[in-house]
């Protein structure tokens, strides 16, 4: 029999009636004779009382060990999964709760945790007697034996694992947004659902910037070729994430805000990466020349790092309150006149760009952050709603 992998994130069961939309969903699924798993994320946000954010703010972070932050952080997801079983069972919907630890996820350490493997064999044995299995996501098991949860994304995460693992006939990710989106609808104008990606391009527009996804949830999909589906509890439209790509060559303009560009000589870059390295000091668009290279690190990172070149007397720019905008599509890199008319828009429109780059798949500008809203705008128009449309300030 197939199974189905649902994934409920916290806003969608937040409420009794998203949870009746939620049990609806199950339901949908075991009329077409599929076998349930279902995960679920701790209920609500900050403020709410049995959100992740929540539970952390009750204790110090800096005075409790990593363990036992993870068995705090652990219960929203618990709490969540006996909510729904309730819910599900008040509609005569037989189900069981496994924990991360006893549905077999293994993860690399304890807490902000990577998914290793899954072992299926008590989900399979489960399955033979209850119509759904409920699975708190966000955790898993270290290998102490200890309970483990993700980072952020992390019910994404364990939904998609366990579904590459059983190798689900696919695995659907429920959230309080219609889909993934052509661009932030808050900032551009006639932002659409895009309905279809490839799993290259959905880790791509993941990675930019969307929080509808997580990449690791993504890496696992396309690990197990398991197609996923997300969109709203409405169960209608949303995107399909597989292995068919989408038909337009940029179908997302997406950012990733507050950056610090740093630019150092290039005989000195092979002793600051080993810095950063040693540091976890993230960087990114990285621009290698014969005599510079630039990359850009977060904001939160640079007080650091500023610390640290200086203190071994190492030369450096930076360029502070800088945004990363990226165009996203399929082969991408080497069309004709993207380039060219990326410079002409943004430039008519006196935004400098800093930096750029590209792959097969996305082309990057770097720019003042205070030009980042006009830039998603502009390009949004123009590649996507295909409108010759000048923003005037």
């Amino acid at each position: 029999m197939p199974i189905s992998v649902l994934k409920f994130g916290g806003t969608s069961l937040s409420e009794a009636y998203k949870r009746d939309a939620a049990v609806r969903n199950v339901k949908r699924e075991l009329d077409q004779h599929h076998q349930v798993i279902s995960v679920v994320s701790a209920m609500g946000r900050l403020g709410d009382p049995y959100s992740t954010d929540t539970l952390l703010s009750l204790t110090d972070p800096d005075c409790l060990p990593f363990h036992q932050q993870s068995l705090l952080l652990s219960c929203g997801e618990l709490i969540s999964a006996a909510v729904f079983s309730s819910a599900l069972h008040r509609e005569g919907i037989k189900s069981e709760i496994l924990t991360g630890k006893q549905a077999g996820i293994k993860t690399d350490k304890t807490y902000n945790a990577d998914i290793c493997s899954v072992d299926t064999s008590v989900l399979i044995e489960t399955l033979k007697h209850a119509e759904v299995i409920i699975v708190p996501g966000f955790q898993g098991e270290d290998d102490k034996g200890r309970i483990s949860t993700l980072g952020r994304g992390g019910s994404d995460t364990s939904a998609c694992a366990i579904a590459a693992s059983l190798k689900a006939s696919s695995c659907k990710l429920y959230t309080d947004v219609a889909g993934i989106m052509s661009g932030d609808p808050r900032i551009v104008d006639h932002a659409s659902v895009v309905k279809r990606l490839h799993y290259d391009e959905a880790f791509h527009v993941a990675h930019q910037g969307a929080k509808i996804i997580h990449p690791k949830a993504v890496e696992w999909a396309r690990k197990g070729n398991v197609p996923v589906w997300t969109g709203d509890l409405s169960g209608e439209g949303g995107t399909w994430i597989g292995s068919e790509a989408h038909s337009e060559s940029i179908h997302s303009v997406t950012a990733v805000e507050d950056l610090v560009q740093i630019s150092v000589q290039a005989q000195d870059c092979d002793y600051i990466f080993k810095i950063l390295a040693e540091k976890g000091i993230s960087i990114d668009l990285i621009s290698i020349q014969p005599v510079e290279v630039k990359f850009t690190i977060q904001s939160e990172d640079f007080q650091d790092l500023n610390n640290t070149l200086k203190q071994h007397q190492v030369y450096f720019k930076f360029r502070k309150n800088v945004s990363k905008i990226a165009l996203i599509g399929s082969s991408i890199a080497g069309r004709p006149g993207v380039a060219s008319a990326i410079v002409t828009l943004l430039t008519e429109n006196k935004i400098s760009i800093w930096q750029t780059a590209d792959s097969h798949m996305t082309f990057w500008i770097l720019l003042d952050s205070d030009k980042s809203f006009i830039a998603q705008q502009l390009l949004h128009q123009f590649f996507i709603n295909h409108e010759l449309v000048t923003i005037q300030e």
